[in-house]
């Protein structure tokens, strides 16, 4: 899952497995969470939905959010989240 700081805002943004759909969960810097889901590969959009506070926690797991607040601690712009898999060498930070 990648998340990238677009302005004051924070999109985890993760491709469906069959890749005809990008999710991006937003946090808003005033901690309203959103969903906004596009479709790959038809003309249409549809627009970010609001979600309860603390979905987006639920949602990617305790590993990724920790991960997620390390990130936001140090300010980095664009990072590579997941949870350590077997085999699976994470971002050091």
């Amino acid at each position: 899952m990648q998340v990238t700081k677009v302005n004051d805002d924070y999109e985890f943004t993760c491709p469906t497995v069959d890749g005809e759909f990008v999710v991006k969960l937003i946090l808003t810097a005033d901690g309203e969470e959103k969903l906004n889901t596009q479709p790959t590969n038809a003309p249409t959009t549809f627009p970010p939905r609001t979600l309860d506070p603390g979905t987006i926690r639920k949602a990617i797991g305790e590993e990724r959010w920790k991960n997620f607040e390390r990130m936001r601690e140090k300010d980095f712009p664009v990072m590579f989240i997941d949870a350590h898999k077997k085999g699976f060498i994470p971002q050091s930070f």
